[in-house]
């Protein structure tokens, strides 16, 4: 395999110049070139805004700007462009018979070793690949926008691509540094556009179909399921503000591929045909006029059932796994990194259940007739065999003893210590039912092995843990929050009377639920530099999982006011000075002072120390289930209050919540 040097990028709009300062930053020279010297300006001004705003905010040098500078040529002329170029990407517009063309005159001047790579984001790679007399050459690489930003990146293999084309590109994407999936058959739209774009759809067609209200749908989608936006929302907002026709473009392309059950939905067509495409003419699915921000309330999250949409998106999802097209493991990947999912779809399904997301099709498919909904036979087959996910500890994956999503557990058992890190680093290792859950499991195997005496419980990343999962909340039913309240209670109170010792390494923010745990453990060691707090009030909301009762207890009625009621985030040194944690460490030697502590609690009888911690509880805490009780039955009005609406809506919206004058009765 040719050594890679040299990269063409084929468009300066923000992709290709995006791309261009990623393969340059990358150590590659790079050639850019567009039709226009205009639009090679606008690219070259794209990639110098980019630098500088890094340098402002202290993240890159002048120098380092004028090196990556210096390491790209802009152009118009082709064969200057490829005559000498080891890869070339072709980030052109969505014109299926413009990059026919492009790569057509490309491989005229190419040299014979250069791997040909589309951008594209939704065509079939082998449809483009026909275009020259080697089609084992091409291969899909499509991108996130920004780049620099979105590391997800998703190779797909046409019909014809060769196994070097393949294994070049594996080494031009480790180059980049990016996190690959793979398409491993070529197929409309893949699997990010084909997904988000029925997502979409399917929105519309709840609307359509079932009468369902836009700012309900999209506040269950986003609040529920914890999506970075609903998908009308995100319709205004895509491709720069005019997505309502990206989406029309891409839905029409996939309905000409897949059928016509795939077609968009008539809200979304009535929105092209008025003009009203988003953010940039003024108006899509929300008014964007004069400024508007169009908040969607956390309270309306309530009001629909967001099962109608996720139903029909996983039927779908497994269908291009039991095709062949991707593994269930990249697949959820591919939406966690590159479509914002706080965990995979496939995960979402196994959680809710497969039965029910089958239910819900089969409901779908005989009210409407729509093939799209008729029930992928591999999830029938799972329901029928009674695997139904997470409940039955098999479904689309499998929930043996080990088996973890949201955390590792780790044994040392030469050191006689174990390590439970909560790894959700993407979501600030948010807390949510199926996370404690797995805890629960861990201390399962934590306490029946005879070689482990000490537990560590950390964050991966920067964070130790932000909190719950405000996707915990979005269903605003009494019932399912006092439902979830006594298992979460009864979690952190097997913490405190587990019969090993457990310490909290408290390795970046620790927040809410996140303090709540480490409370709860035995023993607190805060890294230098980390934040501490209740920040619950600014959410309309108050600690319900111990933070009101075991914090009191730990520091005092004073102090614990000061620290619930004021929802100010503390230093870890004054969290010493308080007597929140036992010891800070310096970063650097963080690690080496949490596992001295541990090795010292494992090096001791653990038969005493277990009886030690149990006595130590019930008499110095003989009260306290009645006041966890009383606690875990007083967040729900809290959480139900349109304060809580408030603050949550504020908190995803990034700005000061407004609460009202008069408190919820």
């Amino acid at each position: 395999m040719k050594e890679l040097k040299q990269v063409t990028v084929l468009g300066a709009g923000a992709m290709g110049g995006g791309l261009a300062l990623l393969c340059s930053e990358s150590g590659f020279d790079v050639k850019v070139r567009d039709i226009e010297e205009e639009y090679l300006e606008k690219g070259r001004n794209t990639i110098e805004n980019q630098l500088d705003r890094r340098i402002k905010r202290g993240k890159f040098t002048e120098e380092g700007k004028n090196n990556v500078l210096g390491r790209i040529q802009f152009t118009t002329d082709l064969k200057e462009a490829v005559k000498d170029a080891d890869y070339i990407i072709e980030a052109v517009t969505e014109e299926m018979d413009i990059k026919q063309k492009l790569f057509k005159e490309v491989h005229q001047y190419a040299p014979k070793h250069a791997i040909f790579g589309s951008n594209t984001s939704s065509f079939v790679i082998s449809e483009i690949a026909a275009a020259i007399p080697e089609p084992e050459r091409v291969i899909g690489i499509h991108f996130f926008n920004p780049p620099s930003a979105m590391k997800l990146l998703e190779i797909i293999y046409g019909e014809k691509t060769s196994e070097e084309t393949i294994k070049v590109t594996d080494e031009f994407a480790k180059l980049l540094g990016r996190e690959v999936i793979y398409c491993l058959k070529d197929s409309p739209g893949f699997v990010t556009t084909r997904l988000i774009t029925i997502m979409i759809s399917e929105s519309g067609w709840a609307v359509d179909l079932d009468g369902a209200n836009i700012p309900e749908v999209d506040a269950a989608l986003k609040y529920r399921l914890g999506l970075p936006m609903g998908m009308f929302e995100f319709s205004d907002v895509l491709g720069g503000g005019g997505g309502v026709a990206l989406q029309h473009k891409v839905t029409r392309y996939l309905s000409s591929k897949l059928g016509e059950t795939y077609r968009n939905a008539p809200i979304m067509e009535k929105k092209y045909e008025s003009g009203e495409w988003g953010v940039t003419s003024g108006k899509g699915f929300y008014d964007w006029s004069e400024g508007k921000k169009n908040e969607i309330p956390f309270k309306l999250a309530s009001n629909f059932d967001p099962i109608r949409i996720l139903a029909p998106l996983a039927n779908e999802a497994v269908k291009l796994v039991e095709n062949g097209i991707m593994t269930k493991e990249d697949l959820d990947k591919a939406l966690i990194l590159g479509l914002g999912f706080p965990r995979g779809l496939l995960r979402m399904a196994d959680s809710i259940g497969l039965d029910k997301i089958v239910t819900k099709v089969n409901e779908l498919f005989d009210t409407h007739k729509e093939e799209r909904y008729r029930c992928s036979p591999m999830l029938a087959s799972l329901v029928k065999k009674g695997n139904l996910g997470r409940k039955t500890g098999d479904g689309i994956y499998s929930y043996g003893p080990g088996e973890y999503e949201f955390i590792t557990l780790d044994f040392d058992k030469k050191k006689g210590i174990a390590k439970l890190t909560i790894n959700r680093p993407l979501r600030a290792n948010a807390l949510n039912v199926d996370c404690f859950s797995e805890i629960n499991k861990a201390l399962d195997a934590f306490e029946a092995s005879d070689e482990v005496k000490c537990l560590v419980i950390t964050g991966a990343g920067r964070v130790f843990c932000a909190g719950a999962d405000i996707s915990m909340f979005g269903a605003r039913d009494v019932t399912e929050l006092l439902n979830m309240s006594t298992p979460v209670q009864e979690l952190l109170t097997r913490l405190e009377t587990l019969n090993k010792p457990v310490i909290a390494a408290i390795n970046g923010a620790c927040l809410g639920g996140g303090l709540e745990l480490a409370i709860a453990c035995d023993l607190r060691i805060a890294k230098e530099g980390a934040i501490l707090g209740f920040p619950e009030a600014n959410l309309g909301i108050f600690p319900g999982a111990g933070g009101t009762q075991r914090v009191t207890r730990l520091i005092g009625l004073a102090r614990a006011k000061e620290l619930v009621l004021m929802a100010q985030n503390i230093t870890a040194q004054k969290a010493l000075d308080w007597g929140l944690v036992n010891a800070v460490a310096e970063p650097d030697k963080f690690e080496s002072t949490v596992e001295e502590m541990a090795q010292t609690l494992a090096d001791k009888a653990s038969l005493a120390q277990g009886i030690a911690k149990r006595v130590m509880y019930y008499g110095a805490q003989a009260d306290q289930r009645t006041a966890l009780f009383l606690e875990g039955f007083s967040s729900p009005p809290a959480i139900l209050s349109d304060d809580a609406s408030e603050g949550i809506t504020a908190f995803m919206y990034r700005r000061k919540p407004n609460f009202g004058a008069k408190n919820e009765k």
